[in-house]
């Protein structure tokens, strides 16, 4: 009887001791499965682009302080929306909603809005439309892994209107430069940036509609459902997000700390600003 209980005390005070020497609060790293969007999101970026710096701030933000850490790994966005919907990764950002990514993942609050327009070459160009069928008489360049709408893959799909894909937005451009294409519809703020820095010589060939988005939308960090506790993962992200939304900017988050900071604008809005004014600029310039 007494052996027993200096046996389970010994074993009490090697509890007690191990448990003293764990952290109060244990922190959370969460991989984000991502790919390149410049410059919203990009791995040779400050914060990695823009939505990044937003999730990541969101995060540190989320549950009790310091609860979390966000690791961003690029992949290629079919794998990354691929090995997220298997439960490989918690999420992955970001994403336009569809009734078919609801079906596996738990969709966050918006982290993005985004307004996808044609560009096209001025010689060859678009005044006007108002469904896609009227653009039947025209070669549309998408990319491979992009959302864009249900209806847009459905009538290329019907043969109602021509797609051809790409692997990335930046082909899709030299392929209407080449005019294999005539239309790329591509978000506003990522096509003028791609133009501005990997096509400064033959930017002045392109333009766009703006008037008339194929799509304005909101983007999301997506959670996948297979994933244990992403349903709590979400609810802490966005009461993080919540957070980080009203919150005023200061000079920290100015491009120039010089300039002046209007009354009561919100970080988030000034982030935006910055990206809309060349901020968020890779890494090593």
């Amino acid at each position: 009887m007494n052996m027993r209980f200096c046996t389970l005390s010994k074993l009490f005070l090697i509890m007690f001791f191990l448990n003293l020497s764990l952290p109060a609060n244990s922190i959370t790293t969460v991989k984000i499965a991502t790919g390149e969007y410049v410059p919203w999101i990009s791995e040779k970026m400050q914060h990695y682009g823009f939505v990044s710096h937003i999730i990541s701030e969101a995060f540190a933000r989320a549950g009790k302080k310091g609860d979390y850490a966000v690791v961003f790994e690029f992949l290629p966005w079919k794998r990354a929306f691929d090995l997220t919907k298997k439960g490989e990764y918690p999420a992955t950002s970001a994403w336009f909603y569809t009734e078919e990514r609801a079906k596996h993942f738990l969709y966050s609050d918006s982290v993005m809005t985004e307004k996808a327009v044609f560009f096209f070459l001025k010689e060859n160009p678009l005044k006007s439309w108002n469904t896609l069928t009227d653009l039947s008489d025209r070669t549309i360049g998408a990319t491979s892994g992009y959302s864009y709408t249900d209806e847009f893959w459905s009538l290329g799909k019907a043969g109602k209107i021509k797609i051809q894909t790409a692997s990335s937005d930046e082909k899709n451009i030299k392929k209407l430069l080449a005019k294999r294409i005539d239309l790329f519809p591509i978000g506003l703020v990522t096509g003028k940036r791609l133009l501005m820095t990997k096509f400064d010589k033959s930017a002045h060939l392109i333009t766009y509609l703006e008037g008339k988005p194929l799509i304005e939308a909101k983007g999301h960090l997506l959670f996948s459902k297979k994933y244990p506790a992403s349903e709590k993962l979400l609810s802490d992200f966005n009461q993080g997000l919540s957070k980080l939304s009203e919150e005023l900017a200061d000079k920290n988050d100015l491009l120039n700390p010089k300039d002046p900071l209007p009354k009561n604008r919100k970080k988030i809005e000034q982030w935006y600003i910055n990206l809309l004014n060349g901020g968020y600029i890779n890494k090593n310039e």
